[in-house]
């Protein structure tokens, strides 16, 4: 992740030169892409889209860096980008929360504790799938670094009283969709 002392260098670097802008660039991209291919994922429900969203994030940034003023943290700046980006994806491949993807499918031969994980993570997987967009949003940044309340509205551009109830709804319907499947 980007510390904060890192974040006023890059967001001059991106709007540098093409040197500074294309440096900047890869170490922007070197220290978030492990947390917006979670944000994606979660967002998503698909490894394959949430790759094409990180990629859709920094497309856009590079097109957008002229236009970041710094009135937020650069590090929001880009989770708002990821957000819309892993969005757009999720819309345009029309995800169906009832086929999971390749990469979850359970294999034989794997260890039980192995396996017992893969299917915890499809479980969570398709019951985010099945999340309104907004609370889908708010519930993977929260669960991203545990990013707190006033930070994800500050991504969303909404309320912290709005970010704490649609939270409070995700995880309220997260909770019943995976007693559900226990059941």
């Amino acid at each position: 992740m980007i510390e904060r002392d890192q974040q006023a260098r890059l967001s001059a670097g991106l709007r540098g030169g093409r040197e500074e802008r294309k440096r900047a660039a890869g170490e922007l991209f070197e220290g978030t892409r492990a947390s917006l291919w979670g944000i994606a994922l979660r967002m998503t429900g698909r490894p394959d889209l949430a790759e094409d969203a990180v990629q859709e994030t920094f497309v856009d940034v590079l097109r957008g860096a002229d236009g970041f003023r710094g009135d937020a943290r650069l590090t929001t700046w880009l989770y708002r980008i990821a957000v819309r980006a892993a969005a757009r994806v999720s819309s345009r491949a029309r995800h169906s929360a009832a086929s999971l993807p390749e990469e979850l499918a359970l294999e034989g031969g794997e260890p039980p504790e192995a396996l017992a994980q893969r299917e915890g993570a499809a479980r969570i997987l398709t019951a985010m799938a099945r999340l309104p967009a907004p609370q889908r949003a708010v519930l993977a940044l929260a669960a991203l670094d545990e990013l707190p309340q006033t930070e994800i509205a500050a991504v969303l551009g909404l309320p912290p009283g709005t970010v704490y109830s649609r939270l409070h709804q995700a995880r309220e319907r997260m909770r019943e969709a995976l007693e559900r499947g226990n059941s």
